[in-house]
């Protein structure tokens, strides 16, 4: 038969209201009032101990959420970056070849094109919002780079 768990008596004194509604309390459940202390403060405890555990995994949790998220985060800037650099080069192209189509006394080739067109492009991705604005609204900006992509003066880069 297995030993008993040894126990120690203590002494705790309560207001008489709540001493007697502790009382009252262990009678409407047929326990002692040793019993019903001990439920209480076992019960005490385990909330203690499982809210200490639930803050201590909630960190952990918000720390992997936070690492996943920057990693993330900086592949889509990546991404980004990468499409509007795409995006703008295709714009450029387009208005130079049909510009081309139009003009029939100028003559450029579609790489010449496509290198002004990566040029403008970067220039573009360099731009402030507000400065891409006025360009987009004015649209004398693009009639210019137009020009420069037809044979107008652009300095390309060997790189692109």
């Amino acid at each position: 038969m297995a030993q008993a768990e040894k126990t120690v008596q203590i002494t705790v004194k309560l207001p008489k209201k709540q001493y007697e509604a502790l009382k009252k309390y262990a009678a409407t459940k047929h326990l002692s009032m040793s019993d019903i202390v001990r439920a209480f403060i076992q019960k005490g405890m385990s909330v203690d101990a499982y809210t200490e555990e639930i803050d201590f995994i909630t960190t952990i949790i918000r720390q992997e959420i936070t690492i996943a998220i920057n990693g993330l985060s900086n592949r889509l800037a990546g991404l980004a970056s990468k499409d509007l650099i795409m995006s703008a080069a295709s714009y450029y192209s387009t208005i130079a070849i049909i510009a081309d189509l139009i003009d029939v006394n100028r003559f450029t080739t579609f790489r010449e094109i496509e290198k002004k067109a990566r040029q403008l492009a970067v220039e573009y991705m360099k731009m402030k919002l507000t400065d891409v604005e006025k360009l987009f609204l004015s649209g004398d900006g693009f009639e210019q780079d137009a020009e420069r992509l037809r044979g107008g003066d652009i300095d390309v880069g060997s790189d692109l």
